[in-house]
C-alpha cells in the first residue's frame, strides 16, 4: 500500500469517527431553542474560556455567535466589555440587527483601527482602490491628438482596472503586509503608480493604517489607551484575518478571545489572510478550547457529501433529501435551458472576465435574468446621458445588431433588473445561499475525471480546477480548492457545473 492510499484511508477513518460522534437526525436538535448539542456547547461554554470554533458551511455559526454574546450578557458580562469583529460592513450590519444591543461594540477591524488612530491624533484620510483608479485615469489619460486606437486601448485598460479593482487592491495589500512582516514577495502590477498616488495625495490606505496601528501599539504610551478596554473579543470569519490584524487584537490584551470560522473557506490568501497563523498566535497567548459546528442546515444530502471532499471539517447533512449534484458538465445551450425552466438560478464564476463574457452571451439570447456585469449601472446612466465613453461605446456596439438601438438595450436591462437569476463571482457569494447554483470554471478533479477531461493540459486545468497532488506550500492551488469549496456549498437543492470559454 502506497503513502497516498494510506493517507486517504486515514482521512476516511477520521471522518467516519467524527460522523459517528454526532447525532445527525432531526431528533438531535435540543428542546432548548432548537439548537444542536454542538451549538449549545458553544453558546453555553464557560465564560472564562477562550474558544476556537471551527464551523462548516451552512452550520448556523452567525446565529450561534449571536447567542453566545447573549449568553455572556445574561451571565453578568457588561456589554461595554464585549467587542465583536466581522470581515465586512454588511456582516456587521446584519449582526447588529440580529443582536439588537447598541452597547455591544460591533465593527470591522479596519473601522476599529481608524478609530484608534483618531484617538491617537494620528488621523490621515484613508482612500480606497477606486480613488486610485480615478487618479490614474486623470494622470495618464491620452493626449488630445492621440489616435483613436490609443484612446480606446487606454479606456479599455481603465475599465478593466475598475472590474479588477478588488484583485488589484488585494495584491497590493498582500505585498505591503508581507513586506511589513519581512516576507519576500513579488511586486504587484500598478504598485509603483499606486505608491506615487498615496504620496502625491498625502493619504494612506487600509494596509498602511494597519501597519501604523501595529507599530504604534509597540509603544506603551499608546498601548495603555486601549489595553484592557475589552474583556471579550469575538472574531467572525477568522480565516480572513491577517497576522497583522490578529497582532493588533491580541495587543488589546482582552481576558478572553473567541474566533469563529472555516479554514476551508479561506479564499483571501492573496490579501494576506492566514488562518493557521491566526490560530497559532491565539494559542500562544491564551489557553483555548477547540469546538466544532458540523451539521449543515443549508444543503441537501448529496451536495453536502460532495462538498465534504474539499473540506477540512466533515459536514453532516441535516436535510436527508437527496437533492442533485449533476456530475455531467453542461454546455452553454444547457445553461440557457436551465435558466428558461427555473426562475431562480445563480451562476458563480471564478473571474470577472468570464462573468462579463457569459453575461453578454445570455443578453444576446435575451434570457430573462438580472444584468449588471457587462454594462454596469454607471455605464447605463452614462449612455442615457449620451456620454461617449470609449470602452462603454465599444460594449454597446456589440449589442446593437441584437437590440438595434442603445435605448432598446438599456430598456432590456432595466426590464429585467428584478429577476432572481443572475451571475456573480464566487468570492462575492461567500455567506450566501440559493436553491440552484451553476458553478463555472471551478471544476473538481473528480468531476473532470467523470467527464474524461482530466487529461487536459496543465495550463487549462489550472484555469478551471486544482490539483490534489500539489505541494502544501502551493498557495495558489490551495486557494483554488477553497474557492471551489465555497462555490459548491452555496446551493440548497441543485448543483451544476459548466466549462465556458476554454
Amino acid at each position: 500500500m502506497d503513502k497516498t492510499t494510506k493517507s486517504k484511508k486515514s482521512i476516511k477513518t477520521k471522518e467516519t469517527n467524527i460522523v459517528s460522534e454526532v447525532l445527525i437526525n432531526k431528533n438531535s436538535l435540543s428542546k432548548k431553542q432548537n439548537y444542536t448539542e454542538e451549538q449549545l456547547a458553544f453558546i453555553e461554554a464557560n465564560i472564562k474560556q477562550s474558544i476556537i470554533l471551527l464551523a462548516t458551511a451552512g452550520s448556523g455559526k452567525t446565529e450561534a455567535s449571536i447567542q453566545r454574546v447573549k449568553f455572556l450578557l445574561t451571565n453578568g458580562v457588561p456589554p461595554e466589555k464585549i467587542i465583536f469583529f466581522s470581515y465586512t460592513t454588511a456582516a456587521v450590519n446584519e449582526f447588529k440587527k440580529r443582536l439588537n444591543n447598541d452597547k455591544v461594540k460591533i465593527t470591522t477591524i479596519h473601522a476599529f483601527c481608524l478609530g484608534m488612530l483618531s484617538r491617537m491624533k494620528k488621523f490621515k484620510e484613508v482612500v480606497d482602490i477606486y480613488q486610485f483608479i480615478d487618479w490614474y485615469k486623470e494622470k495618464f489619460k491620452p493626449r488630445f491628438n492621440d489616435s483613436d486606437e490609443v484612446k480606446s486601448d487606454f479606456y479599455d485598460l481603465i475599465n478593466q482596472m475598475y472590474d479588477d479593482a478588488q484583485y488589484i487592491s488585494s495584491a497590493i495589500t498582500a505585498y505591503k503586509l508581507q513586506t511589513a512582516d519581512k516576507i519576500s514577495c513579488f511586486v504587484p502590477k500598478f504598485y509603483n503608480e499606486y505608491r506615487s498616488f498615496l504620496k502625491e495625495k498625502k493619504v494612506r490606505d487600509f494596509s498602511d493604517m494597519l501597519i501604523e496601528v501595529r507599530n504604534l501599539l509597540k509603544d506603551n504610551r499608546w498601548l495603555n489607551l486601549f489595553k484592557g478596554q475589552y474583556d471579550y473579543i469575538l472574531i467572525d470569519e477568522f480565516q480572513d484575518t491577517s497576522t497583522i490584524q490578529m497582532g493588533i487584537l491580541l495587543a488589546l490584551n482582552a481576558s478572553h478571545y473567541t474566533i469563529v470560522g472555516d479554514i476551508s473557506q479561506s479564499i483571501y490568501l492573496y490579501s494576506g489572510a492566514n488562518a493557521h497563523a491566526v490560530i497559532d498566535m491565539l494559542k500562544k497567548r491564551r489557553e483555548c478550547k477547540e469546538m466544532t459546528l458540523s451539521i449543515n442546515f443549508r444543503s441537501t444530502k448529496s451536495i453536502v457529501e460532495h462538498s465534504n471532499l474539499y473540506s477540512n471539517l466533515t459536514a453532516i447533512p441535516f436535510h436527508q433529501e437527496e437533492g442533485a449534484v449533476h456530475k455531467e458538465i453542461i454546455i452553454f445551450e444547457e445553461l440557457v435551458k436551465i435558466l428558461k425552466e427555473n426562475p431562480e438560478v445563480t451562476i458563480l464564476a471564478r473571474t470577472n472576465d468570464t462573468i462579463r463574457k457569459l453575461e453578454f452571451q445570455l443578453m444576446a439570447r435575451k434570457i430573462p435574468m438580472r444584468y449588471f456585469n457587462y454594462l454596469t449601472k454607471s455605464e447605463c446612466e452614462s449612455l442615457k446621458r449620451a456620454e461617449q465613453r470609449p470602452s462603454t461605446m465599444k460594449k454597446i456596439r456589440k449589442l446593437l445588431p441584437i437590440f438595434k438601438t442603445t435605448d432598446n438595450a438599456i430598456q432590456f436591462i432595466e426590464e429585467n433588473q428584478n429577476q432572481k437569476s443572475f451571475i456573480t463571482s464566487i468570492h462575492r457569494s461567500k455567506g450566501l445561499q440559493w436553491p440552484i447554483v451553476v458553478v463555472v470554471n471551478s471544476i473538481s478533479p473528480e468531476i473532470l475525471a467523470h467527464n474524461k477531461l482530466d487529461s487536459l493540459d496543465k495550463k487549462t486545468l489550472k484555469e478551471i480546477s486544482f490539483f490534489h497532488d500539489a505541494p502544501e506550500d502551493d498557495v495558489e492551488n490551495f486557494e483554488a480548492r477553497n474557492v471551489h469549496y465555497v462555490a459548491v456549498t452555496r446551493p440548497e437543492k441543485e448543483l451544476f457545473f459548466l466549462v465556458y470559454g476554454i
